[in-house]
């Protein structure tokens, strides 16, 4: 057994965290890339969650996770 691969921690996503699921398409729309531009000009920055950190269906699937923060204006 390697220990390497071993979960050792679950948690709920942040307050900050937003996690898709692969069925719903939501990534591919361009209504929802069109909201994140409209965030980024507002300030918010965009992460993505580590695909290695977000569970897979029993297809191999992966949702996709975005983490959100606020990128203060600078002086």
């Amino acid at each position: 057994m390697n220990r390497r691969f071993l979960i050792t921690d679950v948690r709920e996503p942040k307050d900050n965290e937003f996690i898709f699921g692969c069925s719903e398409r939501i990534i591919a729309s361009t209504e929802f890339n069109r909201l994140l531009r409209y965030f980024k000009s507002h300030g918010f920055n965009f992460k993505t969650i580590d695909g290695r950190c977000l569970p897979d269906d029993f297809n191999g699937n992966r949702p996709v996770g975005y983490r959100i923060e606020y990128e203060k204006p600078r002086e």
